[in-house]
This record gives C-alpha cells, structure tokens and sequence, in this order.
C-alpha cells in the first residue's frame, strides 16, 4: 500500500514530467500526437504503440524530435494492430523485454463510423468496440499489471468523449463505448488508487482533427452547428488538450483518480 503522505515538490516542478516514460496508443493522431509533443516537452520519452504501416509513426518522431530542444527525448515505436487483443498483449510483452521501465499510460487510440441505429454492421460494431473499449482496458490492464509487479506508482490517462456524457445522433456505438471507457476509468481507479497508480479520463468535445475535417466535408452543416452550439464560439484544437494531459500525467495530480476533465468549450452545458 502506498504511504498516505510525500515530500512536497517545488511548484515548479509540479508539472515536469522528466525522466519519465510514455507510453501511448493512437499517438500518431490528431489528438494524441499533440498530447505525446505536449508531454516530450515537459521531459518525457514517448513509447508509441502505431498501426501497422502508419505513415503518422515517422511524422510523430520527427516532430518531437525537432521540437525538443536539443532532440533529447526518445522516441520509439511498435507496430500493431490493436484491435487484435493478443497481438496487443504480446505488444506489450515486447515493450517490458526492451527494458522500458513505464510511467504513464496514454489510452488515446481510437475511431468512428457514423450512421444510423439501423445501418450499423457488425463489422462496423465489432470494429469500434474492439478498438474504442477492449483495447484501452487490455492496454490499461497490460501497463497496470506490469506497474504493479515492478512497485510502481504510476498513471493512466484514457480518452473518453462529450459523447461519454451526450450521445448525440448517428453515433451509437462510438457513444457506447466512450461511455464504457468513462465507468471502466472510475472501476480501475478504484482498484489500482492502493497501489498508487491513479486512473483518469479526459473527454474531449468536437476538436478540430483530420477526421473531423472528413466530418464537416460529409456534413457542411455541422460546421456552423458546433460553433453556435458552444459557448467558446469555436471547435476545439488539439492543442487545448496540452493542460488537461499534463496535469495528469504529472505529480500535480497525485490525489486525483476515477474522474474525468471535459475539455469542450462549455457544450455540455448549454
């Protein structure tokens, strides 16, 4: 059990995340690639676990690279397809035989297929599940396990959505499982909170990503839509993600586990 009191940080070093270890998933997307630049920033190396053939794995590490002064972040990646639960177990199985010693999960993969109730498939179904829900619990499961035997405190940060909250049209499965990835963030932190590993979840509202450009060229409407909708008067960018991921990531948020940031412009309320 972890001790109840800790030496008190410097302000300034309630946000540093250096010397630590990232590992993320979906860190070569819009979202999750400006959360990875945001945490190499504030000290950390990111472990990037990418799609097969993902031409964004190479932009990622470049990016940070560049970003960092003096390139001193590292920088690596594995290549699966999580929505393979096995393929992504022996991931993470590959990752602790390198010798990466983890200290922050970045649950961040994830994707779409809009529609009807009545259109979905399936394929479609069983393709936003496995990869929305059963892939951030396995990748949590996997990276707590390992924390766990290693006597590590350590964090793990899941994305979730404003549809966690407000479902929305022609979104039910994704809706389903962005709320399963809210009640799966507070049932793991209530396990995991014992051994210092505190689990939380950010819920991102309509931020402005190639997929929601793919978005907005389907539905022209919805542009406007989002804008009036919210009272910031304006989409989201990936770059209003930086605080609420840095906060978690960081000792600033020791005492915080099981609960989620909405980062939307206020549109849950209105």
């Amino acid at each position: 059990m972890t001790s109840t009191t800790s030496a008190r940080l410097p302000t300034s070093q309630l946000f540093s995340l250096e010397g630590k270890t990232v590992i993320a998933t979906g860190g070569t997307g819009g979202l999750g690639s400006e959360m990875c630049l945001a945490m190499a920033e504030s000290g950390a190396n990111i472990v990037s676990i990418y799609p097969p053939g993902d031409p964004g794995q190479p932009r990622l590490e470049e990016t940070i690279r560049s970003s960092v002064v003096g390139g001193s972040r590292k920088v690596v990646g594995f290549e699966c397809d999580i929505s393979d639960s096995q393929s992504l177990r022996d991931t993470f199985d590959k990752i602790w035989r390198t010798g990466v010693v983890p200290d922050i999960l970045l649950n961040c993969a994830g994707l779409n297929r809009r529609g009807p109730i009545e259109e979905m498939t399936d394929e479609k179904i069983d393709l936003i599940f496995a990869v929305n829900l059963k892939a951030a619990y396995v990748a949590a499961q996997e990276f707590g396990m390992h924390l766990i035997k290693l006597g590590r405190p350590g964090k793990i940060i899941n994305i979730a959505s404003f549809t966690s909250f407000v479902a929305m049209t022609n979104v039910s499965a994704y809706a389903a499982t962005k709320g399963g990835v809210l009640q799966m963030t507070k049932a793991f932190s209530n396990e995991w909170a014992v051994h210092g590993i505190q689990v939380n979840c950010i819920c991102p509202g309509y931020i402005k990503t190639p997929l929601s450009e793919a978005l907005v060229q389907q539905f022209p409407e919805m542009e406007q839509y989002i804008i009036n909708r919210t009272p910031a008067g304006r989409w989201g960018e990936p770059a209003d993600l930086r605080g609420a991921v840095l906060f978690l990531a960081s000792p600033a948020s020791d005492y915080v586990t099981g609960t989620s940031i909405v980062v939307d412009g206020g549109m849950m309320f209105r």
